[in-house]
């Protein structure tokens, strides 16, 4: 399992020097916990991808079938597209339709490692 938790602690603290001009220790960041107890129903396709990234990124692959559960009944899909040269992919979430050229809905940027998924947090901005 990749360390995620590091990655985010070091995201974190560059924002928080971003916004507050003032630089945070990663040791001073103690705990990263995240709880997805959330009414699926109420949240935008736009969230339930970003918190699906998130979910496999954790290895929840029962809260990720959820999320995929809840996408599939507004008639989405999900897909990870992963480029093993470069070790980068991305979760894409799609509307299903008849059109031939489909794009990408929600594209959430992931880094690719022999041991798991992180999302790129530089690359995805603000959730």
């Amino acid at each position: 399992m990749v360390n995620w938790e590091s990655e985010l602690k070091r995201y974190l603290a560059k924002k928080f020097k971003e916004i507050m001009g003032e630089e945070i220790p990663l040791e001073n960041i103690h705990a990263v916990e995240v709880d997805f107890n959330l009414t699926l129903s109420a949240l935008t396709i736009s969230e339930l991808g970003n918190i699906y990234a998130f979910a496999i990124m954790k290895e929840d692959f029962e809260q990720a079938k959820k999320l995929a559960e809840e996408l599939e009944k507004r008639k989405h899909s999900i897909k990870i597209e992963i480029d093993d040269v470069k070790r980068v992919g991305s979760i894409n979430v799609y509307k299903k339709s008849r059109a031939k050229v489909k794009k990408p809905v929600v594209s959430v940027p992931i880094k690719v490692y022999p041991d798991g998924m992180i999302v790129d947090f530089e690359k995805q901005g603000d959730f």
